[in-house]
């Protein structure tokens, strides 16, 4: 026989089932909780949110606050702090408006499809829906992909899981998303130069350099993009590089044409790293081998740096490093987010130009035909490079959004003073040059087969046919030459000590560098005649 407590939960159950009330309230909170969990278990999250979960986990923010807010089960925020370094890498690639992150079936061609689609970025060149599809079968075809027909659906897929949109290109900073760059200074920033201080936080970029250029043939030639013309064999590709405090610049690397230029005949130091390819242009090669004598540099001194560089193809991700932490800013933001182009490059080009229009002059007035070799422009480059200021480097990061930093207005206006007595024209003229070596299909299909790098330089030496044959000074051709400017200093114009000491280092400079003949050797000689 049942108990008095069994008799009691009968008749209660006896009591819902017969009050329709009772039970039509039960079935609604039933299903309300069903509906809630549905819906918790449903939701999905763009990396855009995820990204921001994670910069709130970060700051200290309760796991239980942030589910609540959005509705979902703790374990699924717990998941995404868990994969934080995934979705921070892929932050700088992917779509920041895609939900779920699915690989490729084709990852070569992918790979392929995308190196491609950077160098026509790189190059401004418009990409249409059909255009991409037509080249995305040629790859298939190259890569020996059989039964692949590109669709518009795997278009998208690729669209959205690289972040590409089609539109109306009206010049790099307009394009660039000042959401990613927020979000990725807010959210992405912070974690990456965690345990790096403001000294140890470097930035590089490409510029091309018309180093011939005078500004009587700024019109004639305004627009050239260097891939080829009359202007290609007077270009150079200069790499800059420097850290957030402009405590450190980096010794320029100059890229030509000629790997053994005539006027360095007799050259046996520069003021800069030189390479060479046939287009004057920067390769993987050329940044790889950069970056290695770089890392061993470091390596000689134990200290580690974080470097921003851009994401164009020339760019190679380097594993290898030990001392370089490789950092490369979101892609289409670098017109934003990239230091070097805030003002440093700019600088450097006035800096430049004022020294070769100041040489023209100086030789219209001594009449002779002005020319300028390639040593000219490094000597020029090198002193512009040491014109530029700490203080307008450390301004560069902060306009970027880097840091803050209490800026020298003095020294900014007079940068701006000397760049606005250039013509705009002639200071601009090389802006939109290609630095950046550009694959053809074949040589992107053997990239990604082979998994590496191809080399495309030719050693091949290009005689500079133009360039005037000047040979180096000899040591006592400086020593008379330096004889020359201390009597001028010293009978012409009234200096400080510091500027006499300056002097007497340079000779003592040189003289250090030979064998320099004594009094004894001098009375030596008068004994023997």
């Amino acid at each position: 026989m049942p108990s008095c407590v069994d008799m009691d939960y009968l008749l209660i159950i006896n009591i819902i089932l017969t009050n329709s009330g009772v039970l039509k309230l039960i079935k609604l909170q039933i299903a309300s909780v069903v509906c809630r969990r549905s819906t918790m278990s449903r939701r999905q999250f763009t990396l855009d949110e995820k990204i921001g979960i994670i910069g709130r986990l970060e700051n200290g923010e309760k796991n239980s606050v942030i589910s609540k807010e959005f509705g979902t089960c703790s374990s699924t925020i717990s998941t995404i702090w868990k994969n934080k370094d995934k979705l921070k890498n892929m932050f700088q690639t992917t779509s920041l408006k895609a939900k779920r992150l699915r690989t490729a079936q084709h990852k070569g061609l992918e790979e392929a499809v995308l190196v491609w689609f950077k160098q026509q970025r790189l190059l401004s060149v418009p990409i249409s829906g059909p255009i991409l599809q037509t080249k995305i079968d040629q790859l298939a075809e190259k890569m020996k992909i059989e039964n692949f027909k590109c669709s518009a659906s795997w278009i998208q897929r690729f669209r959205q899981r690289h972040n590409i949109g089609f539109g109306k290109i009206s010049g790099e900073s307009s394009a660039v998303n000042t959401d990613i760059c927020s979000n990725w200074l807010a959210n992405v920033w912070p974690s990456l130069r965690a345990g790096y201080c403001d000294d140890e936080i470097y930035n590089a970029d490409e510029a091309g350099l018309f180093f011939k250029l005078t500004p009587d043939k700024t019109l004639r030639f305004k627009g050239e993009k260097c891939s080829g013309g009359k202007l290609s064999k007077d270009r150079i590709t200069v790499l800059v590089a420097a850290n957030m405090t402009g405590t450190d610049k980096r010794k320029l690397l100059v890229i030509g044409k000629s790997k053994s230029p005539r006027c360095f005949k007799g050259v046996s130091s520069l003021p800069v790293f030189y390479e060479n390819n046939t287009k004057a242009w920067m390769t993987s090669a050329i940044f790889e081998k950069t970056l290695n004598y770089w890392d061993d540099e470091l390596r000689r001194k134990k200290k580690k740096i974080l470097l921003l560089v851009d994401n164009c193809p020339a760019h190679p991700s380097l594993q290898h490093l030990k001392f370089i932490k490789l950092v490369f800013l979101p892609a289409n933001t670098t017109a934003v987010l990239q230091p070097m182009d805030q003002g440093v490059i700019r600088n450097i080009k006035a800096h430049y130009r004022n020294q070769l229009v100041l040489k023209m002059i100086e030789d219209i007035e001594n009449q002779i035909e002005s020319k300028v070799t390639v040593l000219d422009a490094i000597i020029m480059l090198d002193k512009a490079w040491r014109n530029v200021t700490s203080t307008g480097i450390a301004n560069c990061f902060r306009h970027a959004g880097f840091c803050d930093v209490t800026t020298d207005t003095t020294q900014l206006q007079a940068d701006s003073g000397l760049i606005n007595n250039i013509d705009e024209d002639y200071l601009q003229i090389d802006d939109d040059l290609i630095t950046s070596e550009i694959q053809t299909d074949e040589d992107i299909v053997d990239n990604v087969i082979a998994n590496q790098q191809v080399e495309l330089d030719n050693d091949t030496d290009i005689e500079e046919l133009d360039d005037e044959f000047e040979t180096v000074p000899s040591i006592s051709e400086a020593r008379a030459a330096l004889r020359t400017l201390e009597r001028f200093y010293y009978t012409k114009y009234e200096g400080t000590d510091a500027e006499r000491k300056a002097l007497s280092f340079l000779e003592t400079s040189i003289n250090s560098n030979t064998k320099q003949s004594s009094i004894k050797d001098y009375f030596k000689k008068l004994n023997k005649n």
